[in-house]
C-alpha cells in the first residue's frame, strides 16, 4: 500500500489509516484510551520504519503525504523506541504497555533511527516526535517519581537513563534537519512554527489517552498501572506541552531559523535540556521527593548532552550525511 503512494495521491489518507491501526485510536478520536500495543500491531509499525528506512527512495515517502502520520505513529510508540535506543533490559526504566516492547532492537534498530530521521524532514512530523517525546518524558518521571518502586535503583541513574534518551531522540531530529538543510531539503522555519502550533492542540489530547495502562515491570508481577499520564498524574506531561508552545514565542526556542541552519543546532540542545530539568524539577516537586536541585539539574543536564552528542552517532552509524 505504502507503494502506491508513489503514483497516487492517497497518501494522506492511507497515513490516517495505517496511524489508526497501529495505534488502535480512530482518526479524529480525542476521547478514546490507547489500548495496549498487540503483537500484530507493533509488526505493522516495524513494516512502516522499514518501508520508510529503505536507502532505495523510502524516504520519499514523507513527502507524499503522509509525513504527519509517521509523526503522530513515533510518538505513540515512544516507549518502544526508548527501549530500543537503550537496548535490551531497559524496560524497567522506560515503561510502555506494548505486547511486544523490545521488537524494535537488535537488527531494527536502524529502521527506527532512518524513520526517525526521515519523518524530521516534515514539519507535521518533526512536531509529532518533539511532542511525543516531551510527554512521554514527562510521563515517566511523573510515574517514576511517585512510585520508586518501579524501578530497583538509585534515582539518580534513572534520572540519568531518561534525560539520555530525551537527549538522543531530538539529537536525532536536530541533527537530521542540519543535514537536510545543508541539501536544501528542509521546510522553512515558518512551516515548522505553524506546524508545531497546530499540533500542540492535538498533543494535549495525548497526554491523557497515549501512555494509559502501562505494565509495571516484570520483576514486580506485571501488573497494569493506573491511569499514568491521565488527570492529575498528567500535569508534567501537560506542563511540557505548554512550555514547547510558550517557548515559541518567548525565547525562540526551535525557531528562528532553529531547524534551518545547522550553526543553531545547539540551541535545540539546551532546548530540549531545559524541558527535561524543568520537567523533572515539575515531577520532584509534585511528589515532595528531595533531592538536591542543583546536583540533579546538573545530573540531567550532562545526561542530556551525552544523549545530543550519541545521536549523531547513531545517524552516522546508520545513513550517509553530508
Amino acid at each position: 500500500m505504502l507503494a502506491t503512494t508513489r503514483y497516487t495521491d492517497r497518501g494522506e489518507s492511507l497515513g490516517r489509516a495505517l496511524e489508526s491501526a497501529v495505534t488502535g485510536v480512530a482518526n479524529g478520536d480525542t476521547s478514546s484510551s490507547a489500548p495496549p500495543h498487540s503483537a500484530a500491531q507493533v509488526k505493522i509499525m516495524a513494516n512502516v520504519m522499514s518501508a520508510v528506512a529503505d536507502p532505495d527512495g523510502g524516504a520519499d515517502l514523507v513527502t507524499k503525504g503522509l509525513g504527519e502520520s509517521f509523526g503522530d505513529m513515533a510518538a505513540a510508540y515512544m516507549p518502544e523506541i526508548s527501549q530500543a535506543l537503550a537496548g535490551p533490559d531497559s524496560k524497567a526504566v522506560f515503561l510502555t504497555n506494548s505486547d511486544q516492547s523490545d521488537a524494535f532492537q537488535g537488527k531494527r534498530l536502524p529502521d527506527v533511527v532512518r524513520f526517525l530521521s526521515a519523518t524530521s524532514a516534515d514539519p507535521s512530523g518533526r512536531a509529532g516526535i518533539v511532542y511525543g517525546e516531551s510527554i512521554y518524558t514527562g510521563s515517566l518521571l511523573e510515574s517514576h517519581l511517585s512510585d520508586p518502586s518501579l524501578f530497583h535503583g538509585p534515582r539518580e541513574q534513572l534520572l540519568t537513563d531518561i534525560g539520555r534518551n530525551a537527549g538522543i531522540i531530538e539529537g536525532i531530529v536536530g541533527h537530521s534537519v542540519a543535514d537536510g538543510t545543508v541539501q536544501a531539503a528542509v521546510s522553512g522555519e515558518s512551516d515548522y512554527n505553524d506546524a508545531l502550533k497546530q499540533k500542540g492542540d492535538v498533543a494535549k489530547t495525548w497526554v491523557n489517552i497515549a501512555f494509559t495502562g502501562l505494565k509495571l515491570p516484570e520483576h514486580l508481577g506485571g501488573e497494569v498501572m493506573g491511569s499514568v499520564v491521565g488527570g492529575a498524574a498528567g500535569a508534567v506531561a501537560g506542563g511540557a506541552v505548554d512550555r514547547l508552545l510558550e517557548n515559541q514565542q518567548m525565547h525562540g526556542a526551535k525557531d528562528g531559523g532553529l531547524y534551518s541552519s545547522a550553526k543553531d543546532l545547539y540551541s535545540m540542545r539546551d532546548s530540549v535540556n531545559q524541558q527535561t530539568q524543568w520537567s523533572t524539577d515539575d515531577a520532584l516537586a509534585r511528589h515532595h521527593v528531595n533531592l538536591p536541585k542543583d546536583g540533579t539539574d546538573d545530573l540531567v543536564r550532562n545526561a542530556v548532552n551525552a544523549g545530543w552528542d550519541a545521536s549523531s552517532e547513531y545517524l552516522s552509524n546508520t545513513k550517509e550525511r553530508p
